[in-house]
């Protein structure tokens, strides 16, 4: 893990994430709407940090994050106990990161491989679930997987080579990311730091 960018994370007040498509979209005279989807769907994090902490606390980190700046690819996640309800996984398998797919063309991933067997009513993966293929790039589930499915669609085509893989799934996800907006930082009252904006995160592919 990159300690400085990871602890921006686990400190944040407000993260945002981002990961639809680019579009572009034409207006007729006639007033009709057209979309043209231009690909992308990369994530981007807006995360930001809270206002009033003490500066000599944060001094070392400071010093840290300006280091790796807006040049250096960080390794960060939303494991932290506090973003549970945000990477937390919603299926129904104990060990789902135990769970291997093939992958062949597209955004459709085949389970070849389940950690154990489940009944009706129960979900291999749930919408939103975030899925990644060994340590590559993090996918989210666009579809619930039913217990007698072995089909997941994910958000947006496969990055990876066609292969077999076994897959990270919620909190044992992580992305490659690069700082693409380091606000300013300042002192006020005594010995207390905030940050003019928020930091952007865009992820490196």
């Amino acid at each position: 893990m990159t300690t400085a960018y990871q602890t921006v994370f686990d400190n944040a007040t407000t993260i945002s994430i981002n990961k639809r498509k680019t579009v572009a979209q034409t207006v007729s005279r006639n007033g009709t709407v057209r979309g043209s989807s231009m690909g992308g769907q990369k994530f981007t994090f807006e995360v930001a940090l809270p206002a009033g902490p003490k500066y000599s606390d944060y001094r070392s980190l400071i010093e840290k994050m300006e280091t790796l700046d807006k040049t250096t690819v960080a390794t960060v996640n939303l494991a932290d106990a506090g973003h549970d309800y945000i990477s937390g996984y919603l299926g129904d398998f104990a060990s789902p990161n135990s769970v291997q797919v093939n992958f062949t063309s597209g955004n459709t991933l085949t389970i070849t491989s389940n950690p154990e067997t489940l009944t009706s009513g129960q979900f291999k993966f749930k919408a939103g679930d975030f899925i990644q293929l060994g340590s590559n790039s993090v996918y989210t589930v666009a579809d619930d997987v039913a217990h007698d499915s072995n089909t997941i669609t994910v958000h947006r085509p496969v990055l990876e080579a066609a292969g077999l893989y076994t897959v990270n799934v919620g909190q044992s996800v992580n992305w490659q990311v690069i700082c693409v907006n380091f606000p300013q930082w300042e002192i006020f009252g005594y010995d207390q730091v905030r940050w003019q904006g928020k930091f952007i995160f865009a992820e490196s592919v």
